[in-house]
């Protein structure tokens, strides 16, 4: 299925006091993040809409690889720049995205798990956590339809009109709710940026939802992410440089998938699908360390060692407690006790580090 992408950038930005499709998200243009996120999740043709400010806006949409198109009615509202867009649309298409250029901030996973659940009959809707957000993915045999409507009461009226038609897709992308009406917004957007690596705490819930963690589960990950932190706390009191987001993140979802077989794999590319990469190669190394570990990978190898449950137990009882469970299994005794030696070796170092034993710092 081909998929192109409308872009809307032909407003006033009369709110927000500058013009929003150029303004500077961590340096870039949120006209040209989109683009990016566009051709990152695999939409070749992407069309921006232009209007106010039209030279400015075309020439910052060729530089990033998109066409620009006019829309001389612009100042009679959003859905004449829709018409535009879709009229151009190429015939190839069999869907489109359609984005205004103030919500920047829709991950590329969430694009690319759209596309692969579009439909040639549908208007595909992300829905964070019961409310619908942007990009549609509408279907190119909508355009005529589209083309044709009086445009009373916007694209929402128009959706209301092919109820059968509109399908929610869950997504753990708090981006798709998030606009740049007010310089407020503006400013929850900058800070969303700064932490895109690891999930919301709303999205964290999604998330799990999404995956179907069980309740005992997740309260087993939450307890490791504390033990987790008390060990890292106390390693940057003495100087040790940790990326304290990502270890947080990745112990709260590196057993996101416990109850599927091969659950570390499975975890892996959960993550990785819902566009969290990195929090999936430290939370992937939970069980068994890779050669050079991150510090973040040994600090949650070791501390999913150190939790039953939701409980903190010592290594030499959990070791006990595995080796109890798998006795008869000879390879699985072997690759006991090589996890343990190893997380028994970051426990030495911590303990060297800090000058505290395990049992005190996490209070045994």
């Amino acid at each position: 299925m081909e998929v192109a992408a409308v872009v809307l950038a032909a407003g006033y930005s009369s709110r927000m006091g500058f013009f929003k499709p150029l303004a500077l998200l961590n340096g870039v243009s949120a006209l040209e993040r989109i683009l990016r996120s566009m051709r990152g999740a695999g939409v070749r043709n992407v069309l921006v809409v232009t209007g106010f400010n039209e030279d400015v806006v075309a020439s910052a949409a060729q530089r990033a690889g998109a066409r620009a198109v006019y829309n001389p009615r612009y100042a009679e509202g959003m859905f004449t720049s829709v018409q535009v867009g879709v009229a151009a649309l190429p015939h190839s298409a069999d869907a489109f995205f359609l984005l205004p250029v103030d919500i920047p901030t829709v991950r590329v996973s969430t694009l690319r798990l759209m596309m692969e659940s579009a439909s040639s009959n549908g208007i595909l809707h992300p829905l964070f956590r019961r409310k619908r957000g942007h990009p549609p993915l509408i279907a190119a045999a909508l355009a005529p339809h589209i083309l044709d409507f009086s445009g009373e009461g916007g694209l929402r009226a128009f959706f209301d009109g092919w109820a059968t038609w509109n399908q929610d897709f869950d997504v753990a992308d708090e981006g798709v709710l998030m606009d740049m009406d007010t310089p407020q917004d503006f400013e929850k957007i900058h800070r969303r940026l700064s932490g895109l690596r690891v999930p919301s705490k709303m999205e964290r819930e999604v998330l799990f939802d999404l995956a179907g963690t069980p309740l005992r589960v997740r309260a087993h990950c939450d307890a490791t992410a504390s033990v987790c932190l008390k060990l890292a706390f106390a390693l940057r009191q003495q100087g040790v440089r940790i990326d304290m987001p990502l270890l947080h993140g990745a112990a709260l979802f590196h057993d996101v998938c416990r109850h599927v077989p091969d659950h570390v794999c499975a975890g892996e590319i959960f993550l990785r699908r819902h566009g969290f990469p990195l929090l999936a190669e430290i939370a992937a190394c939970h069980r068994d360390l890779p050669p050079l570990p991150r510090i973040e990978a040994t600090l949650l190898h070791l501390a999913d060692k150190l939790v039953s449950d939701t409980h903190i137990i010592s290594l030499d009882a959990r070791k006990k407690n595995m080796r109890m469970r798998y006795g008869a299994d000879q390879n699985a005794l072997l690759a006991i006790c090589q996890r343990y030696a190893a997380a028994r070796k970051t426990a030495r170092r911590i303990e060297r580090i800090t000058g505290q034993s395990l049992e005190t710092l996490l209070q045994i």
